[in-house]
């Protein structure tokens, strides 16, 4: 629209002239509301974390991962003789229990069904000592991980931190979708080593 002021029309320019002085307000005012908007803390900042991703890459959960493998491999070459005994016996009896009288071959399921059940009650014992095991060298990190998230989260102004190790309908956490641009997985991780350097 185009604007033509006539000095023959004073009530026209002055009907023009308030109309600018409305917008200018109106512009100004719109100005000032964006301003604000900026300076006001923001409200409802999402983070995600992969844990998984966090403790696959963190130099001290890993060093505490090959500690506790250690142990796995010691118990399993600790068990190999006896799984391979057991093996050899079940063996022995599918073979030759026909050949044998109802005697043997109840006293030789007896003694391997003994054996089966001294491996249980000693793999039993190995898993205990491994739960105990994992417990003192991943429960520090896991507490710190923790600690490490909750206060990125404040200082960060973030109302939200969700866990995104798996996204979709498989995700246990409900978080169908985020952006990998929320993660924030490589900053904790970083923090984390940070404060259990040796």
């Amino acid at each position: 629209m185009a604007w033509h002021f006539s000095t023959d029309n004073k009530p026209e320019i002055c009907m023009k002239m308030k109309f600018l002085r409305g917008l200018f307000f109106v512009c100004v005012a719109l100005s000032a509301s964006s301003v604000l908007a900026l300076a006001a803390p923001e409200r409802g900042k999402v983070a995600t974390v992969s844990i998984q991703k966090i403790l696959g890459s963190s130099k001290v959960a890993l060093d505490a991962q090959k500690i506790l493998q250690a142990e796995v491999d010691k118990f399993q070459a600790k068990f190999k003789s006896d799984e391979d005994a057991l093996t050899a016996m079940k063996n022995d009896i599918e073979k030759k229990s026909a050949a044998w009288s109802d005697e043997v071959r109840v006293e030789k399921e007896r003694e391997y069904q003994k054996k089966l059940r001294d491996y249980g009650l000693k793999t039993e014992d190995a898993k205990l000592e491994m739960q105990q095991l994992e417990k003192r060298h991943m429960e520090p990190i896991l507490k710190q991980l923790n600690d490490v998230i909750a206060e990125i989260g404040k200082k960060n102004g973030y109302s939200l931190i969700l866990e995104n190790t798996m996204k979709g309908l498989r995700n246990r956490t409900g978080l169908l979708y985020a952006d990998d641009a929320l993660d924030i997985s490589d900053q904790v991780q970083k923090e984390l080593d940070s404060r259990l350097k040796k």
